[in-house]
C-alpha cells in the first residue's frame, strides 16, 4: 500500500502502527520519527516564516485565514508521480495544514483517486479512535485497535478530587489557552485546565488574565515550536516580562509541542509531563523540557 500523509500526527500513527515503510510522502512538517524526514514532500507552507516573531506570525495567519486563502501549498505533480492509495489528511484546522476538500481538488487536478482519510479529533477519547481509523485504512485494524487500548490505558484519571490549576499556552503573543484535547491530558494528569472547555478550540486572551488564574502550573508549548525555539522567543524583553509576571506555585516550563498540539500517540507523553510537573519529584522528566521562571533548584531557564 502507498500511503501520503499531510498530517504530522498522523505520520507518527502510521509509524506507531508499523506500517512506515508504506508512507511514500509527507507535509514539510512530518518530522517525527526521524526516517519520515527523508520522504519526498509533497505539501508546505506557502511561506515560511517560523523565525519570525509569534505576532508577526498571528497577524499573517489571520490576514490569510480572513481572505479564505491556504497557508499551504500540495505538489499536483509529485502527487501523479506517488501514485498514493491512501491520503491522511484532516478537516479541523487550516492553520495545521490543508484541507481534505483542498486534498480532494489536488488529487482531482493530479489524476489520482486514492482512499483520503480525513481526521479531526477533538478530544482525547476521540485522538485515540484516529489511531483505529488509520489502522482501518491501513488495513490492520488489530494493531489500530492494540495501540488505541494502550493509549487509553496511559490516560485514565485519577481518583482524587485534589485537583491543580493547570494552563497550557499553545500561543505566545497573543497567548492562547489551548482547547481541543488539551483540557482532556489535564485532567488525565490530575489537574484542571485553566481555558477552553474539552472540544473547543483555544481561546485568546493576555498574560495579566492568565496572572490572575492562581495557577498551580504554566506550561508554555506554542504549536510547532520546539522548546529550543520557544526559549528564543522568550528573550524579548517585554514578552518575558509578561510571562515572568505570572505566578505559578509549580512553576513555569516550556515544553515540546508535539506534546500538546500534535493529536497523536505522544499525547499519552504529555500527560506523563504533567503529571509529572505536579508530582512534586525532581521536575526534570525524560521529554523535552526547561525550566523558565519559578521552576525548581536546578532547572535551567
Amino acid at each position: 500500500m502507498r500511503v501520503v500523509s499531510v498530517l504530522p500526527s498522523a505520520t507518527e500513527i502510521v509509524y506507531a502502527l508499523g506500517h512506515g515503510s508504506e508512507l511514500v510522502g509527507r507535509s514539510a512538517e512530518c518530522d517525527y520519527p526521524a526516517a519520515a524526514r527523508s520522504l519526498p514532500v509533497v505539501m508546505a507552507p506557502r511561506t515560511w516564516d517560523a523565525d519570525r516573531p509569534s505576532r508577526e506570525i498571528d497577524a499573517r495567519v489571520q490576514r490569510a485565514r480572513g481572505s479564505g486563502a491556504s497557508l499551504y501549498e500540495l505538489d499536483v505533480e509529485r502527487l501523479r508521480r506517488l501514485e498514493p492509495d491512501v491520503i491522511l489528511t484532516q478537516d479541523l484546522c487550516g492553520v495545521c495544514s490543508v484541507t481534505d476538500a483542498e486534498v480532494a481538488a489536488a488529487c482531482a487536478r493530479a489524476d489520482v483517486a486514492p482512499l483520503i482519510v480525513s481526521l479531526t479529533p477533538r478530544t482525547l477519547p476521540t485522538v485515540w479512535q484516529t489511531v483505529e481509523t488509520v489502522a482501518k485504512a491501513l488495513d490492520d485494524p488489530a494493531s489500530g485497535a492494540a495501540l488505541a487500548r494502550q493509549l487509553r490505558g496511559r490516560s485514565e484519571p485519577p481518583g482524587s478530587k485534589v485537583r491543580s490549576r493547570v494552563a497550557v499556552v499553545e500561543w505566545l503573543d497573543p497567548p492562547i489557552l489551548a482547547g481541543l484535547w488539551t483540557p482532556d491530558i489535564v485532567r488525565a494528569a490530575g489537574g484542571t485546565s485553566i481555558g477552553p472547555r474539552r472540544g473547543r478550540v483555544g481561546l485568546r486572551t493576555d498574560w495579566a488574565s492568565i496572572g490572575r488564574s492562581e495557577l498551580d502550573l504554566l506550561v508554555l508549548s506554542p504549536c510547532s515550536f520546539s522548546v529550543e525555539r520557544t526559549l528564543r522567543e522568550l528573550t524579548d524583553d517585554r514578552l518575558r516580562g509578561s510571562v515572568s509576571a505570572v505566578p505559578a506555585a509549580k512553576g513555569i516550563f516550556v515544553a515540546d509541542e508535539a506534546y500538546f498540539s500534535r493529536p497523536g500517540p505522544r499525547l499519552a507523553d504529555g500527560i506523563d509531563l504533567v503529571r509529572h510537573l505536579l508530582s512534586g519529584a525532581d521536575w526534570r522528566p525524560p521529554m523535552p523540557v526547561e525550566g523558565f521562571v519559578g521552576a525548581r533548584e536546578g532547572a535551567t531557564a
